[in-house]
């Protein structure tokens, strides 16, 4: 009798478990080919890749931002569409392919010769109830830490007992530094085939004028999770800096 509970016992978990895909499936994590910001410290480009893991076929996407207006250029954001039938080409065939489409814009922009910049040490970091999560990072050894809270909404996919087609999530940043606060994003603006976000780190551009907040990204795969970078971005002068 106690075997058969305990054999009860142990089919209720997994069935638990198997509700919450991200708790259990794989995570896929995208590896990054190329990060840093442009001679004049004014853009930032990341381009990262993965496979899935079902038809192996490579993914790739770079985006190429305009740190002060924290917005992606003209044509600098871009990602591979490939069909099945690509399975054989590798994962750095991907990423040259988007670095030839960007070739022009990355040379105007002075993203011929990066700049990796400084990463800020974390300090502390705190995840709430509410599915918010707040982060301090030492910019100066004479100030006080600059502040992130990461806000999101969620709206889960049917699969996961929600109402919509497929995972959708908004997120905003709130940064307090020097005695100002900056909002960025909007909790409004849903993005398709995204469950949720988490502050990874922040890195400080070479003239300690531009600031870039890597976020990771999750996203529902037909198994699993896949996690990707990204690139939100601010000037520091917003704070009297």
């Amino acid at each position: 009798m106690k075997f058969r509970w305990l054999f009860l016992i142990l089919i209720t978990a997994s069935i638990i478990l198997g509700l919450n895909y991200e708790g259990w499936a794989g995570v896929v994590k995208s590896s990054r080919r190329m990060s840093g910001f442009s001679i004049d410290n004014g853009h930032y480009i990341y381009l990262q890749s993965y496979r899935n893991p079902v038809t192996d076929v490579p993914t790739a996407d770079i985006q190429i931002v305009d740190v002060v207006e924290n917005a992606c250029v003209r044509n600098g954001c871009l990602q591979t569409e490939y069909d099945r039938s690509a399975y054989s080409l590798s994962n750095q065939a991907a990423e040259d392919d988007l670095l030839k489409k960007t070739l022009t814009i990355r040379h105007d922009l002075g993203l011929n010769r990066l700049k990796v910049g400084i990463q800020l040490p974390m300090i502390s970091r705190k995840n709430n109830p509410d599915g918010s999560e707040t982060a301090a990072f030492r910019l100066s050894t004479e100030t006080e830490p600059l502040e992130i809270r990461l806000e999101q909404r969620r709206i889960p996919s049917v699969l996961r007992g929600g109402s919509s087609a497929m995972d959708r999530a908004a997120m905003r940043l709130i940064i307090n530094y020097n005695y100002g606060r900056l909002t960025i994003g909007d909790l409004n603006n849903y993005r398709d085939a995204v469950s949720k976000y988490s502050i990874r780190e922040v890195r400080l551009s070479p003239n300690r004028r531009n600031l870039v907040v890597l976020i990771d990204m999750t996203q529902p795969l037909e198994e699993g999770v896949l996690q990707k970078t990204f690139v939100q971005s601010l000037a520091l002068e917003r704070f009297g800096a």
